[in-house]
């Protein structure tokens, strides 16, 4: 194994191998900022950016790392509240992505055991029930034989710190843990169905698009206040380049300016931490509004220093200690060792000698080490005279990279695909898709069409609009498709998409809904539905575009760089990705299969199996028809030739 590899590390929550003194000044400035918001009872913010590869995520690990709760759950002791959100959002989606974010991280269990909104429960007893030490073992003792007088003292907590109706009883679940998983998709803004809702005794009118993006802005500030002063919140906001659809794009860099203002200004106790590249921070000031930048800024910006001798030296010694007891280095007592003599000062002399380049230049000396000392042939190393740059990636290499990280990451959106995340994928992922591969199609926003948020407009002024229509809630989905028919008119859009996922089909009793779909479709709407297959490609797509963007993403230490990845993406893309704009932007002249799926996706909803003969009738059509329609869409039904024929329905997790 070569301990230099696999540098990247993609997540703070994940363990790393850490050297404290690389970067020590900025880590040190973040436990002043949170010590600063937790005496003074305000919000502040300190901007971090630094060349690619030069550690931000490790310095987020190693906070993290530092301010973890510790077992047991002493509430007299400081302790921290840690959320860590990539931006890889539409901007006018952003305050839901944080909500969801904040909510997975803290039910995130802490070293496997309280997660973060239960450390919250026992720091808002302690407020009310003083002690000091270990709440756990008197808060248990109450759940089994008091659990009405805890009831009362959280209806306590609530009233002093003014909690609306849904968060007390939301709190009040938590801490009888009851409903674990609805809650949890509750809190994080997903749509429920009526009698998911009815169990939670909560409410959720999702209303317009920007109706549900200030849902989400109130539901984050009251999970702030929730947390209290004693509690501050670390919020990292990671890669917020990926928030531009395209460059010079200033709608993403508002919306990321107005959320931190937000958080800084109408909050008491987050620390907030924005993390850039060195090259974007320049633009991220340029282009935000004065007042918001100031306040993302307001403890300063802070650059990640280049690796100095003896940083190198202890990042070196910590990575070959990873290297396992059969390896043998060689006899030197030089502590760059791989390196060779000239190495180090080369690199140096370059001014951006991150972590990144160091051990990609020692993982390459590695190997070949490895390789002379299991030979007796001497293996000759061409001369580097020039410090590899992130733009020198040999074209083929970079190919064969992206085409293995293309497959490992469609495969995880597959293994993760929800249809509650559908709607963030689309409106992040399409309009860097359709840029792609039809960039005479130009986005635009129309606020006189508030539940269509994608509109692209063709070099004739034509319009198209895209609407996404997949929440659970059958109300919702009225609610919704009604204000549909009323927006779309012939003087504001020439063609209207409402996507659906066919994982969610309408239930047998919306009739109300089914109207409507029909009624848009007479109106000349096109009522789309396309495989989870074609969302976790449009994932994996948004996801490599969007660490391109921030330089996040490297091959053997190389930084690879959106033009390069967007190249690949244009010579590579499944067909289905291709069919999928095709479709949207009215270039697919396929068969208009929309309202028969739905018809068949309901009844395979309420019944799995179904005979042939049974279906035709459902859906008011022939056997030969609906037998076209199945061999169309293989993803959504199977057929089983009897006799008799039967119909059943395709689960996301056995598609081949």
């Amino acid at each position: 194994m070569n301990p230099f590899r696999d540098t990247i590390v993609s997540s703070p929550w994940a363990a790393c191998v850490d050297v404290p003194e690389i970067q020590s000044d900025v880590f040190q400035e973040c436990l002043q900022g949170i010590h600063q918001v937790r005496t003074s009872g305000r919000s502040a913010s300190l901007l971090i950016h630094g060349a690619a590869g030069a550690g931000k995520t490790h310095l987020l690990s190693r906070l993290r790392t530092h301010l973890t709760l510790q077992a047991p759950s002493a509430t007299d002791r400081d302790e921290c509240l840690f959320v860590w959100v990539r931006l890889q959002a539409s901007p006018r989606m952003i305050w839901r992505h944080v909500r969801r974010t904040l909510v997975e991280d803290w039910f995130r269990p802490v070293r496997g055991q309280r997660s973060q909104f239960e450390r919250i429960l026992f720091h808002r007893l302690a407020d009310i029930r003083v002690a000091t030490g270990d709440l756990e073992p008197w808060y248990e003792y109450m759940l089994d034989t008091d659990p009405t007088a805890l009831d009362q003292l959280l209806d306590d907590v609530a009233e002093s710190l003014f909690l609306d109706r849904n968060t007390t009883i939301a709190f009040k679940h938590i801490a009888f843990g009851r409903h674990r998983r609805d809650l949890r998709a509750w809190l994080g803004g997903d749509s429920l169905p009526e009698e998911a809702l009815a169990r939670l005794s909560l409410s959720q009118d999702e209303g317009t698009d920007e109706d549900r993006e200030h849902e989400a802005r109130r539901v984050v500030l009251m999970l702030c206040k929730l947390a209290g002063d004693g509690l501050p919140i670390v919020l990292s906001l990671d890669q917020v380049e990926a928030l531009q659809t395209s460059v010079g794009d200033r709608d993403g860099l508002f919306a990321f300016g107005q959320l931190v203002s937000t958080l800084h200004d109408e909050t008491s106790n987050v620390f907030v931490i924005p993390c850039v590249q060195s090259s974007f921070a320049t633009e991220l000031k340029d282009k935000s509004r004065g007042a918001d930048y100031d306040r993302m800024t307001s403890l300063g910006a802070r650059s990640l220093a280049t690796l100095t001798r003896s940083q190198a030296e202890k990042l070196i010694a910590a990575r070959l200690s990873l290297a396992g007891p059969g390896f043998m280095p060689p006899p030197t007592t030089d502590a760059l060792w791989p390196l060779d003599p000239t190495d180090f000062p080369r690199l140096a002399a370059v001014n951006e000698l991150t972590p990144r380049r160091l051990l990609a230049t020692c993982a390459d000396r590695f190997e070949v080490y490895v390789k002379q000392a299991s030979s007796s042939a001497v293996i000759d190393v061409p001369p580097d005279d020039q410090p590899a740059t992130d733009a020198e990636v040999i074209e083929s290499s970079a190919d064969s990279f992206l085409d293995d990280e293309w497959k490992s990451r469609v495969e995880q959106a597959l293994s993760a695909s929800r249809p509650e995340r559908t709607e963030e994928i689309v409106r992040h992922g399409l309009p860097q898709l359709a840029r792609l591969l039809s960039p005479h199609w130009k986005p635009v926003r129309d606020e006189q069409l508030p539940d269509i948020p994608l509109v692209f407009e063709e070099p004739s002024g034509v319009r198209t609009g895209v609407s996404i229509c997949t929440q659970a809630n059958m109300n919702s989905v009225t609610a919704l498709l009604k204000r549909l028919k009323t927006q779309f008119t012939p003087d504001r859009l020439g063609r209207l998409i409402v996507l659906r996922d066919g994982r969610v089909p309408l239930s047998k009793t919306a009739k109300v809904a089914s109207q409507s779909l029909e009624q848009l479709v007479q109106q000349g709407a096109v009522i789309a539905e396309h495989s989870a297959e074609v969302y976790a490609a449009l994932d994996a797509l948004r996801e490599l575009i969007s660490e391109s963007k921030s330089g996040d993403l490297s091959r053997d230490g190389q930084t690879v760089l959106p033009d390069t990845v967007e190249k690949w993406l244009c010579q590579h893309l499944p067909v289905g990705l291709r069919d999928f704009v095709d479709s949207i932007l009215g270039k697919s002249s396929s068969a208009d299969d929309s309202l028969p799926l739905e018809s068949l996706a309901t009844l395979l909803s309420e019944r799995p199996i179904v005979p042939l003969a049974e279906a035709a009738v459902a859906l008011n059509s022939t056997e030969a028809t609906v037998v076209a329609l199945i061999q169309r869409h293989p993803d959504r039904a199977r057929l089983l030739m009897g006799p008799p024929a039967v119909v059943f329905r395709v689960d996301g997790d056995s598609l081949s």
